[in-house]
């Protein structure tokens, strides 16, 4: 597919989730949405990825560590395009294509940006993005089209007309570009609001109007580009992304006695014809053989080790026995 760059914007303050922690940082089924960002990426294949940093950095910058990435800054909050600017010495070493992703969106899969990459370099397209059709899409960026079809613009609601507010085709903010395309692009945003703010959306007008390739496509797991702005809405997407670890689970011969109190997070190996008992919990990357018996009301923490055959009950007597091993069996 080339040479291509990812740039994952994390600058954002997340006022709505009225938290003190930023809002990449919290944490769905372990990881934080950063880090499932980061990690879809580089599965699909891109070792190239920038992150672009911004309210609380320093606390952004230390959950990075031991991640194979570069961190860049944005210092003022002048909007999306000034987040990628930002990252413009990266890109001047020159990279065939340059996907672009939200921090917040963690459900994304590797497939699907590996899709958009394909997308991009099999049409030649200038840019590429990706969309998708919500039946209630209220609060998003409606996707205009001209007569035949072709992508010219992006329309956010507040500036919508009726028409256009019943489209229901919404950007999700991805985007794969033409690497040269994308620098030129960002030098023809200007800002037009009296924030003085830049947005990247308005790439796609540019492009359109002065004749360069625009093409898109539409995602079918609408699940996949769900961003996350408030408490809820992070409550929403741990329900979705546990369903999916335990299916997955449940598909390898793991037996799941109930699937309404088992929780179990991100990158957790278990082996075949284990049973996992009601109210239980086991934390990231924790690694369980064959045959065992977890739970009832057991907790695991990130990371243990359980051998074949081992039985793992209430882990509450572990610690008041005088310690916690991480490994069994």
């Amino acid at each position: 597919m080339g040479e291509a760059t990812a740039i994952i914007l994390a600058a954002g303050k997340g006022t709505r989730m009225r938290s003190p922690l930023p809002k990449v940082l919290h944490t769905v089924c372990g990881f934080t949405l950063l880090e499932c960002v980061v990690n879809a990426v580089r599965e699909a294949g891109i070792s190239q990825i920038v992150v672009v940093v911004g309210d609380k950095g320093d606390i952004v910058r230390e959950s990075l560590q031991g991640l194979s990435v570069t961190i860049t800054e944005q210092r003022e909050q002048l909007g999306t395009a000034h987040a990628v600017m930002c990252a413009r010495p990266v890109l001047a070493g020159g990279s065939d294509t340059v996907v672009v992703l939200n921090g917040d969106t963690p459900l994304i899969k590797p497939q699907t940006v590996r899709d958009l990459i394909a997308a991009n370099s099999g049409a030649n397209a200038d840019v590429t993005m990706l969309s998708a059709h919500l039946e209630r899409p209220k609060g998003y960026g409606r996707v205009s089209r001209d007569a035949q079809g072709r992508i010219k613009g992006i329309v956010e609601e507040s500036e919508a007309s009726a028409e256009e507010v019943k489209i229901n085709e919404i950007n999700v903010g991805m985007y794969g570009f033409k690497g040269a395309s994308l620098l030129a692009g960002l030098d023809a945003i200007v800002p037009h609001n009296k924030k003085g703010e830049y947005y990247l959306t308005d790439i796609i007008s540019i492009f359109y109007r002065s004749g360069k390739r625009v093409e898109g496509i539409v995602v079918t797991d609408t699940s996949e580009v769900l961003g996350i702005n408030t408490q809820r809405e992070l409550a929403e997407v741990n329900q979705i992304r546990r369903n999916e670890i335990l299916r997955s689970l449940m598909d390898r011969g793991v037996i799941i006695a109930d699937t309404t109190s088992a929780f179990i997070e991100n990158c957790v190996q278990i082996g075949e014809g284990t049973k996992i008992y009601p109210f239980t919990y086991i934390g990231k990357n924790v690694v369980i053989g064959r045959r065992c018996r977890i739970g009832p009301f057991a907790y695991v923490q990130p990371g243990a080790r359980i051998g074949d055959g081992a039985e793992v009950r209430n882990m509450a007597e572990f610690e008041k026995a005088g310690g916690f091993s991480q490994d069994y069996g």
